[in-house]
Formats: C-alpha cells, structure tokens, sequence
C-alpha cells in the first residue's frame, strides 16, 4: 500500500467511524431543544389539521381508554373518550355533546388567553427538557421515522397554586413533512402526584387538510 492509498484508508475509517459514533449528549440536547422552537415540529401551532388517537394502557399494558381528537388549530377542537362524549372548544367558548357530529349544549368557556398559555407551556417544556436521546432514523411498522426521546416538565403555576407536570417521551418525525406521526408518553408526574403510576399513552396523528369545525348555532 503507498503512501496515497494509505492516507485515503485512514480518512476513510475516520469517516466511518465519525458516522457510526452516537450524537453527542450536548449536541442531541440543543437538537431536542430545537424541536420546541417556533415554527419546529413540536410546536402545535404550526400543525396542520389533523385527527390523533391516544391509547392510554396502564402499567400492566392493558388498553383502560381510547380518546379521539379533532384538530383544526389548538383553539378549534373537538375531543373525548372515543364513541362517548365529546368536548367542542373554539377560541375561548365550549360545548359538549355525545358524538363528535353533536348536537352540541353551551358549557362555562375558558379565560384568558389561551394562545399565551399554550405558549408559555411549550417555552417552558423547551427550556425544561432533560434525559434526551437521539435515536437517528428508525422503522416503526415499515415507516421510517427521525426518533427523539426526552424528559421535560412545565414549570409551577404560582397563580394556580404552583402546579405543575411532566412526563418522559417518545417521539416520532416524518422526515419529509417534519411532522410528528407518533408520540408515546409515559412516566408522568405532577404537583398532585409526584410518583408515577406506570400508565402510558400512545398518541398516532393522522393529518387531513379537510378537517374544519365550525361554530354551533
């Protein structure tokens, strides 16, 4: 072997093993961080519309609910136990009903301004994250996925008393739409119980462009 073919093996090992080495925990961190920001895919505001399933097992990994959602934009929504009642929110104003097509009865609506809370519970889940994990491309049911997994909480709510919660999750990417298609949560703690209980979700997104609610009459 010369001298040339030599320094080329030697740069190309490097290369092969620079590929193979794990992301580095500060740069996985800022890259979970990144996924928060504005406009990133764990931002719900910038979501096209959607529907998404939550299958909740409890800690033996028997299925306990089914919870269904209708998703124009995070303050146009409908929500509920899959085939059972079902909560409509537009803006600050909510209705319930026994299905998702109604009929619908006025309920006390929120205060407040809803796109701030939302807001600063992303800012807060962003700069809270911990314990991440850059697992690269994986293939859950023969798609192929940029998967995450990552530790954060909110901060206390001093005005509500100083709540607050968290969980430990999993997320998976689409890579061409940089959309989330699956997002598993478990290991959830809170102000009002700080221990785990094992229960876990699993949210799968399915995204539709006609989804749109309208204001009951």
């Amino acid at each position: 072997m010369n001298g040339l073919s030599k320094l080329f093996h030697l740069l190309a090992s490097a290369l092969l093993v620079s590929a193979a080495a794990p992301v580095r925990a500060d740069d996985c961190l800022a890259e979970v961080q990144a996924l928060w920001a504005t406009g990133a895919p764990l931002d719900a505001y910038q979501r096209p519309q959607h529907r998404h399933v939550n299958t909740v097992r409890d800690a033996d990994g028997n299925v306990t609910q089914v919870y269904q959602s209708i998703i124009e934009t995070p303050l146009r929504t409908i929500a509920g136990v899959e085939g059972a009642h079902m909560t409509m929110a537009i803006d600050n104003d909510i209705w319930t009903g026994p299905g998702e097509n109604g009929p619908w009865t006025p309920q006390q609506g929120f205060t407040g301004d809803r796109r701030a809370q939302h807001e600063a519970d992303r800012q807060q889940r962003q700069a809270n994250v911990t314990a991440v994990t850059c697992h690269g491309t994986v293939k859950v049911d023969g798609a192929s996925y940029h998967s995450y997994s990552f530790t954060t909480k909110s901060d206390p709510n001093e005005e509500m008393g100083g709540i607050w919660y968290g969980s430990s999750d999993t997320v998976y990417i689409d890579p061409e739409s940089r959309q989330v298609m699956i997002w598993e949560m478990g290991t959830f703690v809170s102000s009002w119980a700080p221990e785990p209980n094992g229960e876990q979700h699993r949210v799968v997104y399915t995204y539709d462009p006609s989804v749109k609610l309208t204001r009951p009459e």
